[in-house]
């Protein structure tokens, strides 16, 4: 069974502080410069109901993939994974793209940075539910590890794509494994009763070109 959760612009949103980091301000005499773009993006999102997110939780014995050496040894002592799929919709792609054509680029950068935040802080949520889910069944679970990152080849998607199987997100993969809507997530999480929520961040990804190097995630 696919768990799906479905959120409005205003449950999905990133708060000021998150949203700093995805745009790369230092400080907060900064953000005044790019404040009303995103005043004026949230007012034209603020109706989207394209954010939606879930899991399918499989024997983890019962699933293979390929993560690489360090992200299966963060699933160590899991006897279940969730494997999970996150969109924040189309829309900010759109909107970006009509900012683009007439040539309002800081526009365009702003409301892609609102999409990759909006698409995690929605992640965020779903797996606090998940979280909520296992605690009742007296479990854990490890941190969110996705295709693309960390050894794991953005090619894996297909493996995960196909055991998730059915779900209602909208999310598909094209002929280079990049999903649509762009402004979507993917990736396993562990269960069982001796998992760790291990921190991670930029020291255990050896990707020199990610753009969220900078940001400095927190563990949830």
């Amino acid at each position: 069974m696919f768990r799906s959760y479905t959120f409005t612009f205003d449950e999905g949103r990133p708060d000021e502080k998150v949203l700093m980091d995805y745009l790369q301000i230092p400080d907060n005499d900064s953000y005044p410069l790019v404040a009303g773009i995103v005043e004026s993006t949230f007012a034209a999102l603020k109706d989207s109901r394209e954010i939606i997110g879930g899991y399918r939780i499989l024997d983890y014995g019962d699933v293979v993939l390929q993560p690489g050496r360090r992200i299966s040894g963060y699933m160590a002592g899991a006897s279940e994974i969730a494997l999970f799929i996150c969109t924040a919709g189309a829309a900010f792609t759109d909107l970006s793209h009509a900012y683009q054509q007439n040539g309002d680029f800081l526009e365009a950068f702003v409301v892609e940075s609102i999409g990759s935040a909006t698409v995690e802080n929605a992640m965020d949520k779903v797996q606090r539910c998940l979280e909520e889910e296992m605690s009742r069944e007296g479990k854990k679970i490890t941190n969110r590890y996705s295709p693309g990152y960390c050894e794991w080849p953005l090619s894996g998607q297909r493996d995960l794509f196909a055991y998730i199987g059915d779900h209602p997100t909208g999310i598909t993969l094209n002929e280079s494994c990049l999903m649509q809507p762009i402004k979507s997530v993917s990736g396993i999480i562990g269960i069982g009763d001796a998992v760790k929520k291990r921190p991670y961040g930029c020291e255990i990804c050896n990707s020199a070109t990610c753009v969220y190097r900078r940001i400095k995630r927190k563990t949830h």
